[in-house]
């Protein structure tokens, strides 16, 4: 069996990829892109790169908000579980094996900073 710590990462690295990466997708584009987005023309047509920056960071605090008080939502409530394994032997709850499950995207060297492919350009 996997160490949780490969659990947890595997588990982080999967929801960084499909949720907060795949959504934060849309605002990294250009601002001429986005300015031709059907629906969101007005928002982008006179943006320039420091209010671009601005919105990119909003985004980013909104996302990793979403993330932290869905992960904290699970630790608060024992009804719902968050469970690795595929057979009754095996299953493990992810808020069990972390000391703070809704924090591990947000931390420093979180989730979001070792596996989001904006973690570079993420504003400290």
């Amino acid at each position: 069996m996997k160490s949780n710590n490969k659990i947890l990462n595997e588990f982080g690295n999967i929801l960084i990829e499909n949720v907060y990466d795949n959504q934060l997708r849309f605002i990294m584009n250009s601002i001429k892109d986005l300015s031709q987005t059907e629906g969101y023309k007005n928002l982008f047509k006179d943006m320039n790169g420091i209010q671009k920056k601005e919105i990119e960071k909003y985004t980013k605090e909104i996302l990793s908000g979403a993330l932290f008080d869905f992960l904290n939502l699970l630790e608060e409530n024992d009804e719902y579980k968050l469970i690795y394994g595929n057979t009754c032997d095996n299953q493990l709850d992810l808020n069990k094996i972390s000391e703070n499950l809704k924090a591990e995207p947000i931390i420093e060297n979180g989730w979001i900073d070792r596996f989001s492919k904006y973690a570079d350009e993420r504003d400290k």
